[in-house]
């Protein structure tokens, strides 16, 4: 009984052992994953510090406020007091520059100074940063750093003897397009704010309404629809009133406005869950618009851009104001006839531009178009839809009647690209491995190459992943490493992107190289700078930097943008000190904040880009 009793205390000690040993190493492993991440927050305060204050020595007021934004945008998560003042100081910057821009377009001898510079307009890419994290600070920083130019142009356009543009298919009017986009970001932020607080956001936009309206209040509307019905209704009821009252003959923008919701009523968006009560127009609400629209036909002026609208609203005013059909079939004509032959020629473009054309119109009115531009667009918007088939015989059918060689092996790569596309989509990553050599065009055989790796190693089986890095082998072998042209250099980056996630060393390789490439560029187009007053790449020698990247950036550092934010992901500090390398403080500031952005950001969630302050609703 003894040695039995013994026996089970001993088991008992051995097992609280077996339990203490078992759940000392977890407990080690967590505390050493809190230390590390205190560490790394430490390091990227750090980091975001250093960024802050080589920032603050730029010469340009615009691009000391571009990185106080992307700081304070970066800062949220660690600070958000701190994160605010940022965005102030951001602020303060801007209206430095709105000072500085308004002096030398009164000092300039060049007659159109200034006339364009709502599309270079900073405050379009910092405003959506801090929209970000708290809109009604971006709403109030909106209105802040609102320059007199256009604040000006919005008092002139709601006067109600406003003069209206001309026809605007051949005019353009610079004020009211900065009006538009300013109205856009204002309601759009307005939009964000009903997310927190939709009484606010519901005051704000009562309050923009007075000024303008732009697509942006439909999304609001399907949002405030989703909190409160009643709330959403009586908002749509002052929109409509709004743009009844409004003289649609004179302001094309708020005719397209107006266009756009009776479209909506048309044809509503299917929401993305089923059983979630979509936004409606009420029916009364829609015949009242749509009687203001007919009426704008038919009394309007009789010019070709009132003839194109006619033409695209007439199926919708069918539906909604039948009664007035016969008068607006008979205006139709009137317009119609009234106008040059080119009319006839634009009609025609416009269906090949619509997304609702088939390839099959569009390659049938081929023959019939008379100048290149028109054949240039007629063929791009071929390619594009014959990218979009499923079914591959009648892929190839339409693929084979087209006569222009060059377009038809441009189609033949884009099918493919997008077949390769959807069968890697499906799972059948061996299957698209094969579709890649049917492609004839070495750029795009690196890109699907690239997509397929990354397809496979998001797998994560050591299979999948050996066949990963066998797939970059193959695309990095297709480019030329010691880079000359600008193709070249694409070609490299593309493939710099797959080994970012997949062989971070060898993409660290194949960058470095790239740095010395941007230092020479920026140096050599800043000297060309000087003998072009109109440069807006470069302004007192310092280059202007941007916040959001583009793929068709001229500039290389903004260019390629996203490699910088994989490969920051990939290795922090090594990618901060290949940074360093950069010789202009520009540069090297802008390179310091897109390594950061790339580490922090949450692959997650879908990046969100604003340009001109325009907000698209695909209906």
């Amino acid at each position: 009984m003894r040695i039995g009793k013994l026996t089970s205390q001993a088991l008992a000690i051995l097992l609280l052992c077996s339990v203490v040993f078992t759940q000392t190493p977890t407990t080690e492993s967590d505390a050493e994953k809190e230390k590390k991440k205190k560490e790394t927050a430490e390091r990227v305060v750090k980091l975001l510090d250093d960024a802050i204050a080589e920032g603050g020595s730029l010469r340009l007021p615009q691009n000391r406020a571009v990185v106080m934004a992307i700081a304070g945008d970066l800062y949220w998560k660690y600070d958000s007091k701190r994160s605010r003042g940022l965005f102030r100081s951001a602020a303060e910057e801007i209206l430095v520059f709105n000072q500085e821009a308004e002096k030398e377009r009164r000092e300039s001898p060049d007659a159109y100074a200034g006339v364009f510079d709502y599309s270079t307009d900073v405050r379009f890419e910092i405003l959506p940063l801090v929209a970000k994290h708290d809109a009604e600070l971006a709403f109030d920083l909106l209105m802040l750093t609102r320059s007199a130019r256009i604040a000006e142009a919005i008092a002139k356009m709601a006067l109600p003897n406003a003069k209206s543009p001309g026809d605007g298919m051949f005019s353009f009017n610079p004020d009211r397009q900065r009006v538009a986009s300013e109205l856009a970001l204002e309601q759009r932020f307005a939009l964000l704010a009903a997310d927190e607080n939709p009484e606010k956001a519901i005051k704000m936009i009562k309050e923009s309404l007075a000024k303008g309206i732009s697509t942006n209040v439909l999304a609001l509307l399907q949002k405030l629809n989703k909190k409160d019905e009643k709330k959403a209704t009586e908002l749509a009821g002052d929109v409509i009133k709004k743009l009844v009252d409004s003289d649609l003959a004179r302001d094309e923008e708020v005719l397209r406005t107006a266009m756009s919701f009776l479209q909506f009523a048309f044809k509503p968006p299917k929401g993305k869950d089923a059983k979630e009560k979509q936004f409606t127009f009420s029916e009364s609400l829609v015949k009242d618009l749509a009687a203001k629209m007919a009426s704008t036909f038919l009394q309007g002026p009789k010019t070709m851009t009132m003839a194109m609208m006619l033409d695209q609203a007439m199926p919708v005013l069918e539906k909604f104001a039948p009664d007035k059909l016969p008068f607006l079939r008979q205006r139709q004509a009137e317009l119609e006839a009234g106008m040059p032959p080119e009319f006839k020629r634009m009609q025609e473009q416009q269906k090949l531009w619509n997304p609702n054309s088939t390839p099959e119109e569009i390659l049938a009115q081929l023959p019939k178009l008379q100048n290149e531009y028109e054949k240039v667009s007629a063929h791009e918007s071929l390619i594009r839809k014959i990218g979009e088939i499923e079914d591959d015989a009648r892929a190839r059918k339409l693929i084979d009647q087209i006569q222009d060689e060059k377009t038809r092996t441009r189609a033949q790569d884009t099918y493919e690209a997008a077949r390769i596309g959807r069968t890697a989509s499906a799972g059948k990553l061996e299957d698209a491995k094969k579709l890649i050599g049917n492609l004839t065009k070495k750029k795009m055989q690196i890109e699907r190459l690239v997509a397929l790796a990354t397809d496979f190693h998001k797998k994560g089986g050591e299979k999948e992943i050996a066949m990963a890095k066998g797939l970059m082998k193959d695309a990095k072998a297709l480019t030329n490493e010691n880079a000359e042209t600008a193709e070249d250099w694409i070609d490299v980056m593309e493939v710099v992107k797959g080994y970012a996630l997949i062989e971070p060393d060898t993409a660290f390789r194949m960058f470095e190289p790239f740095v010395d490439m941007v230092n020479e560029y920026i140096h050599a187009n800043s000297v060309l700078s000087k003998y072009n007053a109109r440069s807006s790449t470069f302004r007192k020698g310092e280059l202007a930097i941007k916040v959001s990247g583009n793929p068709y950036d001229q500039i290389p550092l903004f260019r390629f943008m996203p490699q910088m934010h994989l490969l920051g992901k990939a290795d922090l500090e090594r990618m901060n000190t290949v940074a360093d390398r950069f010789n202009r403080a520009d540069s090297r500031s802008m390179v310091k904040l897109y390594v950061l952005q790339g580490f922090l950001k949450d692959d997650s969630k879908p990046d969100e880009t604003v340009h001109g302050g325009m907000m698209i609703i695909n209906y």
